[in-house]
């Protein structure tokens, strides 16, 4: 992307070399030219220089989208997430257990967990007291229900674990990967810091599980780095940086624990060493049985490394040792991708293919890190022009009801192109919406 500058006493390539050259004998121009010209010299001069001004900042009119667009769309789709809640019934005994009301418009995956996460970041900067206090209510009922199966399951063992499993949150009861509770008990503590007067016991008890798996629970490799060792022969994720990492980032910070927030930083570092090509761009993951990396460059693989990466960042102190190598897989990553933006401000399903469909998750996700990086001052503010030019083709995306399309579903490791190809692209899929808002918020949180 080119930025103007007007260097004086040199004309600019795009000028017309008389016109840039300050004027200073008149008498080479006939005064007719000076009387009827002048005013379209200066506008049109004072035109470049605010247009230059405001595209170096990244201006709340820049890159194709103005910032009250941006804060209608943010706002649209958090407010598309408010639907009823209700509670349900909790008997003590088992059989009238089975038959009980159960709680009803509560949710419990990872990509709700992001929605969730988004919606309050919209609420921090904009101000949207019903959509905020829709996640608060959401996060007390999952965490009474919890609080009721796990009961169950401590009463009747084996003869409850069959319903439990079969429950709205029975992917938390049984565990077994970071997919299950991660990226909710991100959000969750998010809220819990946010309205510490309104936090339940069952909610710490929750959050207590979700970080005995993230900690002590899941499989790690030798030197640390999250892995699946059923999954593929052995594979290392980077969607788990987000899923286990994002959330050590939050209980870390809410438990004053720096370890967790450096476990992240090495999770990112030693990924980076398997995953991240030369051209700053993460390949979708690590084969460890053929000790070699996934074929292909996934957009939302690479949108949970730069998501994860940037709140890393904000989370360390600033002395801290790995923070330069971190701030290096990041830039690397940002300059990598920039070079691959398509002219519409989308990126592509598969990120250096560019004859593939373009992804709205993912390139949310880079909006978000991107603007987020500029915020923070570690990368130029030239670049938030790109993060707004990469909103302005996500506003095609979203409906007037705040339904997020484009955006692919659930995806494993592929080993074809195809595969990436013929994912499908649901109707408002979860995995767009806490993105777009993540995005839009921080893009609005610049300083022009």
């Amino acid at each position: 992307m080119q930025y103007l500058r007007i260097v004086a006493d040199k004309p600019h390539p795009l000028l017309n070399q008389n016109v840039a050259k300050p004027f200073t004998r008149r008498q080479n121009l006939p005064m007719n030219f000076l009387k009827s010209n002048v005013w379209i010299v200066a506008l049109f001069s004072l035109a470049l220089f605010t247009g230059c001004a405001t595209s170096a900042g990244g201006g709340e009119n820049s890159g194709g989208i103005s910032n009250a667009e941006i804060r209608d769309i943010v706002l649209r789709v958090a407010n598309h997430q408010i639907h009823p809640l209700s509670d349900g019934d909790y008997p003590t005994n088992l059989d009238d257990a089975k038959t009980a009301k159960a709680p009803e418009g509560i949710d419990w995956t990872y990509p709700w967990g992001v929605t969730l996460l988004g919606v309050q970041r919209v609420d921090e900067t904009i101000g949207d007291t019903n959509a905020d206090q829709f996640v608060v209510q959401q996060n007390l009922i999952c965490a009474r229900y919890y609080d009721w199966l796990a009961g169950l399951e401590k009463r009747y063992g084996a003869d409850a674990t069959h319903f439990t499993d079969s429950t709205k949150l029975g992917t938390f009861m049984t565990l077994g990967k970071l997919d299950y509770c991660g990226a909710m008990g991100s959000e969750m503590i998010v809220s819990m810091t946010r309205h510490p007067q309104e936090v339940s016991p069952e909610e710490k008890e929750v959050i207590a599980r979700v970080a005995d798996w993230v900690l002590h629970r899941q499989d790690r490799l030798p030197d640390g780095t999250l892995w699946r060792p059923e999954v593929m022969g052995g594979t290392v994720w980077p969607d788990d940086i987000y899923m286990g990492g994002f959330f050590q980032i939050q209980y870390g910070t809410y438990t004053h624990d720096q370890k967790l927030i450096d476990d992240t930083a090495e999770q990112i570092i030693h990924q980076a060493a398997l995953e991240q090509d030369n051209d700053g761009i993460w390949y979708h993951g690590y084969f460890m049985s053929r000790k070699q990396h996934a074929p292909f460059k996934w957009g939302r693989g690479n949108g949970w490394v730069m998501v994860t990466t940037v709140d890393t960042l904000s989370a360390m102190s600033s002395d801290d040792p790995l923070r330069a190598p971190l701030m290096d897989i990041l830039k690397k990553q940002i300059s990598g991708l920039e070079k691959l933006q398509a002219p519409d401000g989308m990126w592509r399903q598969v990120l250096d293919h560019p004859e593939l469909w373009e992804e709205t998750s993912c390139t949310a996700m880079f909006a978000y890190g991107i603007a987020r990086a500029v915020n923070r001052g570690w990368i130029a503010p030239e670049n938030m022009l790109v993060a707004r030019k990469a909103f302005a083709g996500i506003a095609k995306n979203v409906g007037a009801d705040g339904a997020v399309h484009g955006t692919c579903e659930g995806t494993s490791i592929g080993n074809t192109l195809d595969f990436y190809i013929n994912r499908h692209r649901p109707v408002d899929d979860l995995h767009g919406r806490g993105p777009v808002m993540l995005a839009g918020v921080e893009i609005l949180s610049a300083k022009n």
